[in-house]
Parts: C-alpha cells; structure tokens; sequence
C-alpha cells in the first residue's frame, strides 16, 4: 500500500475522462476482458494505484464505462403512439447502442445501469408492459427477458469466421452438407439451402428480431389469462 503523498504523484495529471476513454476503447476493440487496471495503467503511463483514486474497483469502472456509453443514447417516447411500436422504437435505440459497443450487453444483462438515459428507457418498456395489461410482475420479466434477448442478437449476429480452417468455405460446406440429404428427404431445407448458408443482410435481421421479441410480448399480452 503506497502512502497518500506518492499516490498523488503516480496520479498527477490523470483524468477520470482519460480512464473512461481509454476503457471504452479497449472494450470496443478487443472486449471487456481486455480491460484490466494493470493495462489501463500500462497505457496511461501511471502505476494501477493511480487508477484506484479514480474508481475504488473494477465493478466501479465498468459502472462509470457503462454509463458514459448510453449516456449518448438517446431513448425518446411517444407516449401517444400504440405500446408495442414504443417497446419497438426502444428495442431499436439498445440495439443500436449494443451494436456499436458490443461489450455492453454483458453489463446491462448483469446489472442496473444507474445513468438516467437508460433508466428512462426501461421506465418506457415498462409502461409499455402495463399499456399492455401485463402485471408488474409479468411486466418486470418480459422487460428484462426483452433487453436480454437484444443482447443475444448482438452477441450472435452472423458473420464471417474469425479464421478458416483446413482451407474450407462454411458455404461450401453447408452446401455439400445439403446435397448429401436424400432425395425427397426436408424438403423446407433444401429449399432454404442457399438462405442457411448465407449471410443475412444485417439491417433485416435485427429487424426480424425486433419483430420476433415485440411480437412475442405482444402474444403473452393477448394470450387468456
């Protein structure tokens, strides 16, 4: 443990701002676990204690990063317009926000964001919920099943491979996978052959999946009860 007097020197010049920065760019390049208060010190060219006059913990940073993200969101309301297209229009800002800072997902499916622009979002779905006529108990569930399932929109967007291997083409493979299926034999998925092995156009699949999650809720509020 470093004394207060040379704390202050390994922290003279340091900003909160420049911490966050710095984080939030790890994150977004290489994902949370590239962000550790060893690197962060490494980087800014200050010992780790430094960091620690800023953020108690590592909890506290990834709270602060959190925040700084979707503070820039920006959830608007039309409280006039139909719930479902409200619960839409806030699905689509969080994907949007996840989309471009894909290590948020872990942390508003862990934890309450305490910044002001996200909890206004979840104050929208959730009246979205009760306009539904969904209790606060249903309500609260479908809420935080809805923003978990935008996450793993984001965290399982289809893409290219990260490496192939062994030289092979997954189209290619999934192509020959289907040629090998007898003739006559799942007919729906010979006829989708090419979409299966084929990457979606990404505007289209988040929208499909918006749908999917609205349409669900959407189901559970019209279901008897």
């Amino acid at each position: 443990m470093v004394d207060d007097t040379r704390a202050a020197q390994f922290d003279r010049g340091l900003t909160t701002d420049q911490i966050l920065d710095l984080a939030v760019a790890l994150a977004d390049a290489h994902g949370l676990t590239a962000v550790s208060m060893r690197r962060l010190g490494r980087e800014l060219a200050v010992t780790p204690m430094a960091l620690y006059w800023h953020f108690k913990h590592k909890d506290a940073l990834l709270d602060a990063m959190a925040e700084r993200t979707v503070a820039a969101a920006e959830f608007v309301d039309a409280p006039d317009n139909p719930w479902d297209h409200r619960l839409r229009d806030v699905l689509t800002t969080l994907t949007d926000v996840l989309r471009t800072h894909p290590w948020m997902g872990r942390l508003v499916v862990e934890r309450l964001v305490p910044q002001p622009s996200y909890l206004n979002a979840l104050e929208i779905m959730l009246d979205c919920a009760r306009d539904a006529g969904l209790s606060p108990d249903d309500g609260a569930v479908l809420t935080q099943q809805a923003v978990q399932a935008v996450v793993a929109l984001v965290d399982y967007e289809p893409g290219p491979p990260l490496q192939k291997t062994h030289r092979t083409d997954p189209g290619a493979a999934a192509a020959a996978l289907l040629d090998a299926i007898p003739p006559g034999a799942l007919p729906n998925i010979r006829k989708a052959a090419t979409e299966l092995h084929t990457l979606p156009n990404p505007e289209r699949y988040y929208q499909l999946g918006i749908d999917m999650i609205v349409g669900g809720i959407v189901a559970v509020a019209c279901a008897p009860r």
